[in-house]
């Protein structure tokens, strides 16, 4: 990476002394690398305020800072130094693996239709793709493993064509056509347009955090090259790909402060630190408030950055929501990475849903904790609530802000939100936020719909699971579906034609609970959990059908059940495979147990394969894998690495771990090929 020159510096600090003197914004919507580019078009009018200058921005941001600081910063924001760093997402593509594989351009005559052909991400809205571990078209497969990223060519003979090292953790991918993006989010030092490589940090840089984004090209067989690679401030919530663009949600928090802390003890050392931090908030600039880029053109050897934001691109609810910044960046995987179609909210956030034409990120309560001022005035919250900020993202180019609006309770996850016609249904628990409290949980299904100026609450229902726990929800047409638990399982069905009248029309009560509910034909739905005695005592994994074709009597069909085991499936649902055209599920599974009779170690890691119907749950056969030995240890016995994911090619189910993935007859289960990384 090419190191940034005097004469950038300067033209940046041109940029930034006019914007700071409160020069206009410019009218290009696309971020220019400078802070004066607008966002005419992405903020609706009347809806939330768009910064008309960036001295408007600043003074903003200033005035809600001062007012929050004390003496040992910004509560709730854990801001750091940004530090420069060497680290890149790939390092050099390794030799051609198994003894050399055509490096010709790509011809297949593979299956193509996904769901048909060959399965995808278990995703939770149909054609909204999620990133995940493993991607494939049908031809190829990609996957994330041990440090790598692996191509395995899957059009006869699987074996590994190709492979690339990753830095960081934690990443994810996203396919569309010939280009892969690689997005890694997690620790780091941040992005530093001024300081020069190896600078040494002579403080604790704390938790900075930063999102990579890597555009990895495909179209050569085994021959995968790291083309662009963005780099920007900030952790990624979640992302979201369709038709060709990729939405990253992003929050980054202010960075740059090193705040005065208290010498000593007693409210006089606490306040000569409050107002020397008030001094670093008055002298701050828009650095500390706006995430930077840096852009890496491999191909080029060219290097850019600059703002990921310009001031018009940033707006602010009605109600101040913080000063993290709330990025949502959309980028055309057929143009390649480009920082400038972004659009940012200072707010929070942590739960993303998206539907064909609309995005929408919630906050967790406990994010807006610091921004409250129930202790100013001695008052406390009897409920927590939660913020819910709604985007469009019906242009492929750029998203734009909708509406804001808040929901009392709490969401277990992207499942407790769905869109239908206009309305967005959300489930959540209300609870306070105090230990000591003789309050009970209590569920609740809420409608919401945009008025002129934000989302509104239209229509309720509550009493889902008094004193219990959501465990699950799914959302289906007009109806919706809620698992609650503590001792036993209801299962709810709510009827939600009439937005405004939600009602619950029927419950089951069965012992354990559903984790997850997958729709397997008309009016069924298979569940994944837990059984469970009638005191609650969960007993193993439980795999259920349910009908509910009568909306006032569901009821369960089928079961099986897998003593002291838990499946993967239960917490990420993109371990989950349903493969309809065999009417199959495939759960990775684990069991630690020990058999008393001939004392010995009951232990299984590997996946089940079961058929499920309205007649009967039934176990057609378990995958595992060859056992990982550690070769300074003769003697030590294997280890069997947990089945992460699986999907099915033709008549082929591949089961995947960070050992390797194993190729197997999806009739018969008989091994075909087993391919180690």
């Amino acid at each position: 990476m090419r190191r940034i020159t005097i004469a950038m510096v300067a033209t940046f600090a041109i940029v930034v002394a006019a914007c700071t003197a409160g020069a206009p914004v410019g009218t290009d919507t696309r971020n220019t690398g400078g802070f004066g580019s607008t966002g005419a078009g992405v903020f609706a009018a009347g809806v939330v305020q768009p910064f008309s200058s960036c001295s408007e921005f600043l003074d903003y941001a200033k005035d809600h800072a001062i007012e929050r600081v004390g003496p040992y910063g910004l509560d709730g924001y854990g801001f750091s130094k940004r530090y420069a760093t060497d680290d890149l997402v790939f390092s050099e593509v390794s030799a051609t693996l198994d003894g050399g594989a055509d490096t010709s351009t790509r011809t297949s005559a593979a299956p193509s239709i996904e769901g048909v052909d060959y399965s995808g991400t278990n995703v939770q809205v149909a054609g909204i793709d999620e990133p995940d571990l493993v991607k494939t078209d049908g031809s190829r497969i990609f996957v994330v493993a041990q440090g790598r990223l692996y191509w395995i060519d899957a059009t006869a003979t699987p074996k590994v064509v190709d492979s690339m090292s990753l830095d960081g953790w934690g990443q994810q991918l996203f396919l569309s056509g010939d280009t892969l993006l690689v997005m890694t989010s997690g620790g780091g030092y941040g992005i530093e347009p001024f300081l020069g490589r190896g600078f040494a940090p002579d403080t604790n840089p704390g938790n900075s955090e930063r999102t990579v984004l890597t555009e990895v090209d495909v179209s050569e067989a085994g021959s995968m090259r790291a083309v662009r690679t963005l780099t920007f401030d900030g952790s990624m919530i979640s992302s979201r790909l369709a038709d060709g663009t990729v939405r990253v949600v992003v929050r980054s928090q202010p960075t740059g402060f090193a705040w005065t802390y208290p010498e000593g003890n007693g409210i006089r050392a606490e306040q000569k630190a409050t107002e020397a931090n008030k001094k670093i908030i008055e002298d701050s600039t828009l650095e500390n408030w706006v995430p930077w880029y840096v852009l890496e053109d491999h191909e080029s050897g060219v290097t850019s950055d600059g703002p990921l934001l310009g001031c018009g691109q940033v707006g602010y609810p009605n109600d101040f929501s913080g000063l993290s910044m709330l990025t949502i960046l959309s980028v055309d995987l057929g143009e390649g990475l480009e920082p400038g179609n972004g659009i940012g909210l200072l707010a929070e956030g942590q739960t993303v849903y998206a539907s064909s034409e609309s995005l929408y990120v919630a906050t967790a309560p406990w994010m807006a904790w610091p921004i409250t001022t129930f202790a100013e005035d001695g008052d406390r919250p009897e409920t927590l609530t939660t913020q819910i900020h709604m985007f469009d993202i019906s242009d492929p180019i750029e998203a734009s802000y909708v509406a804001s609006g808040d929901v009392e309770g709490t969401l277990l996850s992207q499942w407790s939100m769905d869109e239908y016609e206009g309305t967005l249904r959300v489930v959540v628990t209300n609870e306070t936020p105090w230990w000591n409290s003789s309050d009970v949980p209590d569920s609740s299904v809420v409608t919401l719909q945009r008025d002129e100026k934000k989302l509104v609450v239209v229509g309720s229902v509550d009493g889902l699971g008094k004193n219990e726990r959501v465990y699950a929800v799914r959302f289906i047409a007009d109806k919706g579906y809620v698992v609650t638990f503590r001792q036993v399982d209801p299962l709810y069905v709510v009827d939600l034609s009439d937005p405004k009248n939600p009602t619950v029309t029927g419950e089951l009560k069965i012992n354990g609970y559903s984790a997850y509910l997958h729709p397997i034909g008309e009016d069924l739905l298979l569940g994944v959990g837990q059984d469970a005695t009638d005191e609650g005592r969960t007993l193993g994994t439980q795999v259920s059908v349910f009908d509910v074709s009568d909306p006032t009597n569901p009821h369960r069909l089928a079961r099986m059940t897998f003593d002291d085991s838990q499946s993967q499936a239960e917490w990420d649902t993109h371990a989950f495979l349903w493969w309809a055209p065999k009417g199959i599920s495939v759960l990775p599974m684990q069991r630690w147990s020990w058999d008393e009779r001939t004392q010995k170690d009951d232990s299984f890691s590997g996946a089940v394969i079961i058929s499920a119907s309205p007649q009967r749950v039934k176990q057609l056969g378990v995958i595992e894998h060859p056992n990982a030995t550690d070769p300074g240890c003769e003697g030590c016995p294997g280890w069997a690495a947990p089945i992460m994911r699986s999907l099915v090619i033709g008549d082929t189910l591949f089961t995947i771990s960070e050992l390797g993935m194993l190729a197997s007859d999806i009739d018969t289960l008989d091994q075909i090929e087993w391919v180690e990384f």
